[in-house]
């Protein structure tokens, strides 16, 4: 019998889509560890009925398998088997990854078609889908993973890791904390030249939220679409509520566009989300 009673608050901007996204991660990993566990929005807060200190700290111990066979081309035409690092055998870009006991879960969703027609993918270039999961070497030294960044911001900051910004150089952000499109240093804490604020716990938590949950792209690039719920969930049927389809438990119904950061499209960005007023969604 599942537990309808939260045992963890999550604070969480439901206007941010990456905080959206991450939070459904983290139903996603308690799930696997606790298939009892449950979460729903209120007021503020992302409530879950399940051990979170338990799936986060299974979580930053966890193995990480990267499938180094695959040559899926990605959505900008470039072919992964094109850009082998040889000091990083196991980095990649699109490389699909699994994260190991207790998970067992595969992340490939931005190999997908449909993933690709939303424009969820938001790295290119010289940019690693592997960087946010597994550290690399660069010039003799080694750089820590996005993965490991979040564990130090759950650390710095236990009660409101979600939110909270840190400057870091590298890995570069996956912009899906939508607090980076408006380019304001007030918003996201102090930065040094060259150095984003954002949430490490959102990039991390968004790539795992992806892989089930996804917003129903109305117009594409302009409007992505989201619903909030209000009564606690199993991740099966949360992702179902995550798209509006079960109107009984709908929360809020929010959009948000994905920006690109330059001419060419590249280097895209989840951008602040909107709520829709119109009861006809």
């Amino acid at each position: 019998m599942m537990n309808p009673e939260p045992t963890i608050r999550i604070n969480v901007d439901v206007t941010n889509p990456g905080q959206f996204f991450a939070c459904c991660g983290l139903l996603e990993l308690a799930s696997r560890i606790d298939r009892y566990a449950t979460a729903y929005f209120e007021n503020g807060q992302f409530l879950v009925a399940g051990d979170v200190q338990n799936v986060l700290g299974r979580f930053f111990e966890c193995e990480v398998e990267v499938d180094t066979k695959s040559s899926v081309k990605s959505d900008d035409g470039a072919d992964e088997a094109n850009e082998k690092d040889d000091a990083n055998p196991n980095r990649g870009r699109i490389y699909p990854m699994t994260l190991k006991h207790p998970f067992n879960l595969r992340l490939d969703w931005w190999n997908d078609g449909e993933a690709q027609a939303q424009k969820l993918k938001t790295w290119t270039a010289g940019m690693r889908v592997t960087d946010l999961l597994l550290g690399f070497h660069k010039k003799e030294k080694l750089i820590p993973s996005m993965r490991d960044h979040f564990a130090a911001a759950v650390k710095r900051n236990p009660d409101d890791w979600l939110r909270e910004p840190w400057p870091i150089k590298e890995p570069s952000a996956f912009c899906y904390d939508s607090r980076l499109s408006r380019n304001n240093a007030l918003d996201l804490g102090h930065t040094s030249f060259g150095t984003m604020a954002f949430s490490p716990a959102i990039d991390v938590l968004t790539l795992i939220g992806l892989q089930r949950f996804r917003p129903r792209m109305v117009e594409v690039w302009t409007r992505n679409r989201y619903f909030t719920w209000s009564q606690p969930l199993p991740v099966e049927v949360a992702a179902v509520a995550a798209l509006g389809l079960l109107p009984h438990l709908n929360g809020t119904c929010f959009e948000f566009p994905i920006k690109p950061r330059d001419a060419q499209g590249r280097y895209k960005l989840f951008g602040h989300a909107q709520p829709v007023r119109s009861s006809h969604v």
